[in-house]
């Protein structure tokens, strides 16, 4: 990751038409040659299954290639979301072994690693639950979890800077309650006043397949470190939200998601802006509603804004020059590919980019970016 002096690569098959084990072989012979030069300490495979029978047999067989392909403990991401391109796209995050000292955190199959330098600790894993008992289990699972490993380590729940999300059929309902609802509810009682200060983090909440609820998360502990929202005065902040745009009877307790539209943050020298996982919302109204471009201009626009010039002139009296560094792109619909594809090259050219399948938290949304900018 760039403000541990490394970055995140995406490791995508050389023959995207062959068959899954050959472009799963093929992918991690790609990342044996680059953890040569790098030191790689999480990978994410995002990839397609049909049943969760297959997806739990693939993410076992996941585990084991990867622990004989490092000697040392890596964390590791399986999720369920197909590639447009291809079967199966790894993303491995490195860093500078010269400059942070790392400490592997293991709490049963969920892991995360302990970046230490000077003063200053990062917190970066995943945690996941796949319970069959509904989403709210699994996100009370989930933050069971999550909360065991930070007080291992010593770390507040509001050290948390940016956090993914990904549920299986997020639009879904058990019984009246909506996936997503539900896990908005269970992530605002975990979250309870921590985030009143300092504001809530970057994040992205999306759709998966398989899996049952999967949560990444980077958490910073220093006081050397500056860290803030940054907001979008287009749209309302979502943890500001109306009812009505929010899912579940009127009786039931609706609680918005709590995260911001982005967030700062300056490690060492090292700025950049997480985005969180933006759409074509204005105000707090879907725009746009089955026009896939018009949505990807509007989400691209809404992404802009979030690094404007007068947003850097409010982050520091220097002059910064903001590079859009990578970005994943979520699409509800295969068939709008082509189009998105065709807008977010006519805006970012050859940015690193991938293009993944994945239902969205409105029904009438039909695509998600997320990313980073980097300040120089």
């Amino acid at each position: 990751m760039y403000f541990l002096n490394g970055d995140r690569l995406y490791i995508k098959p050389e023959n995207g038409k062959a068959k899954l084990d050959v472009q799963l072989q093929n992918c991690l012979q790609q990342l044996k040659q680059i953890n040569s030069g790098k030191k790689i300490f999480k990978l994410n495979f995002f990839v397609d299954t049909v049943t969760d029978k297959a997806y739990q047999e693939l993410q076992q067989k996941v585990q084991s290639l990867v622990s004989g392909l490092f000697s040392e403990e890596i964390v590791l991401g399986l999720i369920a979301q197909p590639p447009l391109t291809c079967k199966i796209i790894v993303e491995a995050f490195f860093y500078d072994t010269s400059l942070w000292q790392a400490k592997f955190i293991s709490e049963g199959n969920n892991a995360a690693l302990l970046f230490s330098r000077d003063n200053t600790e990062i917190l970066i894993g995943s945690v996941q639950a796949n319970l069959k008992q509904g989403c709210k289990k699994n996100a009370e699972n989930t933050f069971v979890v999550l909360d065991s490993i930070f007080n291992s380590v010593g770390f507040p729940v509001n050290s948390i800077v940016r956090q993914w999300n990904y549920l299986e059929d997020i639009l879904g309902f058990d019984g009246e309650d909506q996936h997503y609802q539900e896990f908005n509810n269970v992530r605002s009682k975990f979250y309870g006043n921590s985030f009143e200060e300092s504001g809530y983090p970057a994040a992205t909440g999306i759709g998966m397949n398989q899996g049952g609820l999967i949560i990444e998360f980077v958490a910073v502990k220093s006081g050397e470190v500056l860290t803030f929202p940054v907001d979008n005065p287009d749209q309302i902040a979502a943890h500001h939200y109306s009812k009505k745009v929010l899912v579940g009877e009127e009786c039931v307790i609706k609680t918005t998601p709590k995260f911001e539209r982005a967030r700062y943050l300056n490690s060492f020298g090292k700025q950049l802006i997480f985005i969180s996982g933006t759409a074509s919302i204005l105000g707090e109204k879907t725009v746009g509603i089955g026009n896939p471009e018009e949505q990807t201009e509007v989400t691209i626009n809404n992404i802009q804004r979030l690094y404007s010039s007068k947003v850097i002139k409010k982050i520091s009296e220097k002059t910064l020059s903001p590079k859009y560094g990578h970005a994943r792109v979520y699409i509800k619909k295969r068939e709008d590919f082509p189009t998105i594809k065709k807008v977010f090259k006519t805006h970012f050219g050859n940015l690193p980019v991938v293009y993944i399948v994945a239902d969205i938290c409105r029904t009438n949304l039909l695509v998600e970016i997320e990313g980073k900018v980097i300040l120089n």
